[in-house]
């Protein structure tokens, strides 16, 4: 057996004035967002209750002068955040506009916190908060991007329904077994708004409220200080409120203008049918189309999903044809990451696609989440992220792992790596593959650390699949990303 040991280094990545950092937060001090803006402020609009509304005014406020860390060490980890003024990251403010800020009352709260039924008391607080959406929406005061800044009381009983429910996802794929039954249904509630939204917690702004603990738990939720939340709450508000990019992976030089293609499966909300997620489609710019397929298949005891020869053949025709429209030019390489294997069927209706695209490169690979082998390293600390082993054609991945930048090991779990196993038909080694599926962990537009794990199209087909489960017979699939993150 082929045993090949490296570790590869921390992607760079791209923003304003062609500069490169592999710290996204560093990177935007220096040059500012990959695109910049093309106004002055980003218009930001909230709906909670008094509290939390009033607590995302001051907290804006407050993020304008910037904050110091707490941290007392890992400085490259826990860095300022350095405000709105000056040294303005964003090259661009944030203004809340009270006209665009609505408040759920007291009684209407009551009654969603007493409410005995799970699935009633999420469907009463989604359409509460979608009322005042709706108002704001009609008003002539539309925000850029709406704050969603739940009370504790709301996220109690929201989000414990969540992890009492039963899950109803494919156990290979669909985000996990505990999918987060509110933030699907509001997203696809929100859809048809004219501005995209964000949920908070009211610990974001507030670092006295008191989450539940079971909620904490259930959710797998560590809170950061105030700079931090600041770095991540800011940098998901401008993209989604300029739909410009802050950032994006660093091309190598000569590399061919590629599209990346993310396959998920969701089941509906019967947990009877198994569909094959939205094709997130990552073009070389970063930005994200949304392809819902069709109705999935599935191996044995309903593991193992996969689509049929015409389904995927569909759909990659459908993601090259967008990529086609919104370039005018077709990709020179298409790269397809699922999280099952590939069938011999869905293989070859995937092949012909690109074949009939005339696309001159291809990888297929199947990412697996879990795999028997680990890599351990002298000491104290886990492996690096980034340490690749070959075996005959495959890879282990660590994406997560102690990061000589930030100092230390940033996660509280012990790492676990990515099993890449690359289809016959794939023209990339698995070492560049797995260089390159690295660099696609940092393309996440909703956290500024670099310990993210898995790569951006799977990613993004998990939260598209979370969110198109709840839509209504007939109702439109918006394209855009920011409706699903």
């Amino acid at each position: 057996m082929k045993f090949d040991c490296q570790i590869f280094d921390e992607p760079l990545l791209e923003f304003g004035d062609q500069h490169s950092h592999q710290d996204p937060r560093l990177g935007l001090i220096d040059a500012g967002p990959l695109q910049a803006p093309l106004g002055d402020k980003i218009r930001v609009g909230v709906v909670g209750d008094a509290k939390t509304v009033e607590g995302s005014k001051q907290f804006f406020a407050a993020a304008a002068s910037g904050f110091v860390t707490k941290a007392e060490s890992h400085p490259n980890m826990n860095p300022n955040f350095p405000g709105l003024h000056n040294n303005n990251p964003f090259r661009c403010g944030f203004d809340i506009d009270d006209e665009a800020c609505g408040v759920l009352t007291k009684a209407q709260i009551d009654q969603i916190t007493k409410e005995p039924n799970h699935a009633k008391a999420i469907e009463m607080a989604v359409d509460a908060i979608m009322d005042i959406l709706r108002t704001i929406d009609d008003s002539g005061n539309r925000p850029d991007v709406a704050l969603v800044a739940l009370p504790v009381a709301v996220i109690g009983r929201v989000w414990s329904a969540k992890s009492d429910a039963e899950g109803s996802t494919e156990q290979d794929d669909a985000g996990g077994p505990d999918a987060p039954n509110f933030r699907g249904l509001l997203k696809a509630k929100a859809m048809p708004l004219s501005f995209p939204i964000q949920i908070i917690w009211e610990d974001i702004i507030d670092e006295k409220a008191k989450i539940p603990q079971k909620v904490k738990v259930s959710s797998d939720r560590k809170i950061q200080d105030q700079a931090g939340r600041t770095w991540n709450l800011l940098t998901a508000l401008y993209y989604k409120g300029t739909g410009r990019i802050p950032w994006r992976r660093l091309p190598k030089e000569g590399e061919f203008l590629a599209c990346y293609i993310g396959v998920s499966f969701y089941r509906d909300i019967s947990g009877q049918q198994l569909w094959t997620s939205a094709a997130q489609m990552f073009d070389e710019r970063g930005r994200g189309f949304i392809l819902k397929g069709k109705r999935a298949q599935t191996e044995s005891r309903g593991r193992h999903p996969y689509m049929n020869e015409a389904d995927a053949h569909d759909l990659v025709k459908g993601a090259l044809k967008a990529y086609r429209d919104h370039h005018k030019h077709p990709p020179a390489r298409v790269i397809i990451l699922k999280t099952s294997r590939f069938r011999a069927e869905e293989a070859v209706g995937i092949l012909r696609a690109l074949n009939e695209a005339g696309t001159a490169y291809r990888d297929l690979v199947w990412v697996q989440e879990s795999y028997d082998a680990k890599i351990l390293r002298d000491g104290d600390y886990p492996v690096l992220r980034g340490t690749f082993v070959e075996l005959d054609g495959k890879g282990l991945l660590y994406t997560n792992g102690s990061i000589p930048y930030y100092g230390t090991y940033p996660g509280l779990y012990v790492p676990r790596p990515l099993f890449l196993c690359p289809h016959p038909s794939s023209d990339s080694t698995i070492a560049q593959i797995a260089e390159e599926v690295l660099s696609l962990t940092k393309i996440n537009w909703n956290s500024t650390q670099m310990n993210q794990r898995l790569p951006v199209p799977i990613r993004a087909a998990r939260k598209v699949g979370e969110v198109l489960k709840y839509l209504e017979e007939g109702q439109v699939v918006s394209p855009d990303y920011r409706r699903y993150i």
